[in-house]
């Protein structure tokens, strides 16, 4: 229930679902299907070929449509292939951020968790110093008034029981502190979290040693250098995207379909007939040669 964690948590869903989307756009980027009706009239006053001296009342007809195009541009410069690694980067980064929420949220739970367990230990001993002030104050009160010591020792022994009265309330709200902060980290309502901790249980003790191999795979385990370094990778692909740009792009355009109307001898009602079938299909390429250095400055953009 920790919001952070959830945050980060929905950073590698979206991160997943750019993935699926770059990927889409290696394959046939534009699959329409497409259909249309529509009567349509010509004004009679735009009309050249009507016979002279006849009035000419125009022209009107419906037209129907219906089909398929795709146009897909191929990766000739690779293109596409660097805007999928940059996105496969940057998933694997964002759970690296996860890892890296996650590992900070672990390490201040234990933290909270010992602080609250180390005020509790201090709140038990205030309290038994207490009882034995309190029993060191009643032994100096009859003690001076039987004669046997000065005033100064009952003041002594009032004034060490106060400063430990005067402690007790100052810790509860340390420890009321730590509880309502590790609420917070967990997400749970401070009460449920009161009844899971109350008890006398001793304060958690770190293992003598630790286990972390040599430095250089305790760098490579640390979530936060990972993401650094996927993040580096993920922007060095965006540099060949921005390259790409400086080659002419290739791409093949096709449509097919069927097309009527009731403007000659025909039907609307005639579109499926075979006679009907209209389609286009080549190859075009586009090139930005007069770019004045946009497309230049754009890949020095990345690289820096």
């Amino acid at each position: 229930q920790n919001l952070p964690l959830r945050i980060a948590g929905v950073r590698v869903l979206e991160a997943r679902a750019l993935l699926g989307v770059v990927v889409g756009d290696f394959y046939p980027q534009s699959q329409q299907g497409f259909g249309g009706f529509g009567y349509n009239r010509i004004s009679g006053n735009s009309i050249d070929v009507w016979p002279p001296g006849q009035d000419n009342p125009g022209l009107g007809y419906t037209r129907g449509n219906l089909g398929v195009a795709a146009s897909w541009e191929l990766d000739f410069w690779g293109k596409f292939r660097r805007a999928i690694q940059s996105a496969d980067a940057n998933l694997l980064a964002s759970v690296a951020v996860y890892d890296d929420v996650l590992v900070s949220l672990t390490a201040d739970v234990a933290r909270t968790y010992v602080v609250i367990r180390v005020y509790q230990d201090r709140i038990r001993i205030a309290r038994e110093n207490l009882k034995l002030q309190e029993e060191g104050l009643r032994i100096a009160s009859a003690r001076f008034d039987a004669g046997d010591t000065s005033e100064r020792d009952v003041q002594q022994a009032i004034t060490l029981l106060t400063s430990t009265q005067a402690q007790v309330p100052f810790l509860e709200t340390g420890l009321q502190k730590a509880r309502h902060a590790l609420s917070i980290l967990l997400g749970m309502p401070p009460g449920r979290l009161k009844e899971r901790l109350k008890g006398g249980q001793s304060i958690p003790r770190a293992p003598l040693s630790i286990a972390v191999g040599i430095p250089a795979e305790l760098l490579r385990r640390r979530p936060d250098i990972r993401n650094a370094e996927l993040q580096a990778a993920s922007q060095c692909a965006l540099i060949g995207v921005a390259r790409a740009d400086l080659y002419p792009s290739f791409s093949l355009n096709g449509s097919f379909g069927f097309a009527s109307t009731n403007a000659g001898g025909a039907s609307v009602g005639d579109i499926f007939d075979w006679r009907s079938r209209i389609a286009t299909f080549g190859p075009t390429f586009q090139w930005d040669i007069l770019n004045y250095g946009r497309i230049t400055n754009n890949v020095r953009v990345q690289d820096a």
